[in-house]
């Protein structure tokens, strides 16, 4: 078995440019870990930048224990959806990730990719740099550096 197989469905599939637009453009994501026995996938909200995803998290729980055990996992975005029932499908654009995610231990590193996160989100920089100096002891991040990236899209 290959270590990232070959998408099925050819027709569908997207660039890779266009994955690493749906990557930048899309609200959330979901992360998917493993824990040695079952798969555990959560929503998340991301930025994609330098190459790399970051993700905020509490400095504990279920994807840190995974990630800490076993760091490759899956990021899964989807930017658009529209269900066809005429059709009995579905219009869509997602991307794929597979890589390998650690914890960021630099404060300064933390500081910029929340930053970073909270301007994704808002453009209110004074509450994103108030909610970072609160909040920075009680926050983790996680970076995940993209070892492959695949898309697919369906048109209406």
């Amino acid at each position: 078995m290959e270590r990232f197989p070959k998408m099925r469905r050819k027709d569908r599939e997207a660039s890779k440019q266009k994955a690493f637009e749906i990557l930048s453009s899309a609200d959330y994501g979901v992360l998917s870990t493993f824990n040695g026995e079952y798969p555990y996938g959560v929503p998340v909200n991301y930025v994609f930048c330098d190459d790399f995803i970051y993700i905020h998290s509490a400095p504990e729980g279920h994807k840190l224990e995974n990630i800490k055990k076993f760091p490759n996992v899956c990021f899964t975005v989807v930017k658009y959806c529209k269900v066809l029932p005429d059709e009995l499908s579905t219009a869509y654009e997602s991307a794929i990730v597979f890589g390998k995610a650690h914890i960021v231990e630099s404060e300064e590193e933390k500081r910029e990719a929340l930053e970073k996160i909270g301007i994704k989100y808002s453009k209110n920089l004074d509450k994103i740099q108030k909610e970072i100096q609160e909040n920075i002891d009680k926050t983790c991040i996680i970076k995940i550096k993209i070892e492959h990236i695949s898309a697919k899209t369906r048109k209406e």
